[in-house]
């Protein structure tokens, strides 16, 4: 007789060979990434109109008006944008003078750091750099395939909205009977946390982002707004402004003419902002719905971002919430097994 609680080798193997095929196209897939997380974002919407007008003209009005608001923030801020960079460009050559007037007074005083540093310049070969940036970032064909490939997010996602109750029931029916019942509640629990965390974290983005901007703008930081909007965005991944925003708004500051008494004001506004966001817009808005202990959220980052780079770092928190489903089910299981317990 065969053990019902055995997977078959051919069902494994097949699912192994799904999940490999899924990690060696993870960057075509994109589009689907995207996709999922605005479904996550709308689908709550599409859900309250269906019981007025039914799911497929909810799910198209809801596109919609979602693609005439994303148009709309578009031709705002894309003039604003292309305002900021030719700002950015004239101000380059008088940057430069100013740090060459605080930096060469200093390299002079201090002979051996102005060697390292021409030694530095003379040994950076600019082919090099630009390989470099190409096996980074994928050179700027890749880049281009990315922004074609995103075209197809629209497309993705009204079939997702159409048809996601439906693509979930025949996911559940390829389950066996005898497990569906811990399988439904598992992806329950997973689905409200991810939904939960991404309507969470968009709005913790948005509101970082003008926080940001408007403490920037209030001390006199060039390009305050353009520093908000980044620290805004980079806040997807938790921790990173300190890297993206903070640092360009001290440099940006120093060469305005800012001394130490302002840059430290500036450092010390951004990282209070950004307490603010550690200990109330993050743990209230995201971390009730997540479940997901600061320090998980930290192991999360270190582990994923070392195994698959910048877009581990993006999907780290998600794919610890639904490891952490996984991990209370197989506890569950752990403390209702007889070897647990008091009994010898």
């Amino acid at each position: 007789m065969q053990d019902r609680g055995r997977v078959p080798l051919r069902f494994a193997l097949v699912a192994a060979t799904v999940l490999l095929a899924l990690w060696l196209l993870r960057q075509a897939l994109a589009p689907f990434f995207v996709a999922m997380v605005l479904a996550y974002l709308l689908g709550p919407l599409v859900d309250r109109l269906e019981g007025r007008i039914g799911r497929p003209w909810s799910v198209i009005a809801v596109l919609i008006g979602f693609v005439a608001s994303a148009a709309g923030l578009l031709m705002l801020l894309l003039p604003w944008l292309g305002d900021q960079g030719q700002r950015l460009v004239a101000s380059l050559p008088r940057w430069k003078q100013a740090l060459d007037m605080r930096l060469l007074p200093w390299l002079q005083a201090h002979p051996v750091w102005q060697a390292r540093l021409e030694r530095g310049l003379e040994t950076l070969d600019p082919v090099l750099l630009f390989q470099g940036l190409r096996a980074t970032g994928g050179g700027v064909l890749g880049c281009f395939l990315d922004l074609l490939s995103l075209i197809l997010v629209p497309l993705i996602l009204y079939y997702l909205l159409l048809e996601g109750p439906s693509l979930v029931d025949t996911a559940r029916d390829l389950a066996p009977p005898r497990h569906r019942e811990r399988l439904d509640r598992m992806a329950s629990a997973i689905h409200q946390r991810l939904g939960g965390y991404i309507r969470g974290q968009a709005a913790v983005a948005a509101t970082m982002g003008l926080l940001q901007g408007l403490a920037f703008t209030i001390l006199g930081v060039p390009y305050a707004w353009l520093l908000g909007l980044v620290a805004g965005i980079s806040n997807v991944v938790p921790y990173s402004p300190y890297l993206t925003a903070l640092p360009p708004a001290l440099l940006l500051a120093y060469l305005d003419g800012g001394r130490g008494g302002h840059l430290l004001a500036i450092a010390a506004v951004f990282i209070a902002v950004q307490k603010v966001e550690s200990f109330y817009f993050t743990p209230v808005w995201v971390g009730r719905a997540s479940r997901l202990h600061p320090l998980e959220v930290l192991l999360a980052l270190t582990a994923f971002g070392f195994w698959f780079g910048v877009l581990g770092l993006v999907f780290a928190v998600p794919l610890a919430v639904v490891l952490k489903v996984v991990l209370e089910e197989v506890l569950a299981d752990y403390k209702a097994h007889p070897w647990f317990g008091d009994a010898a």
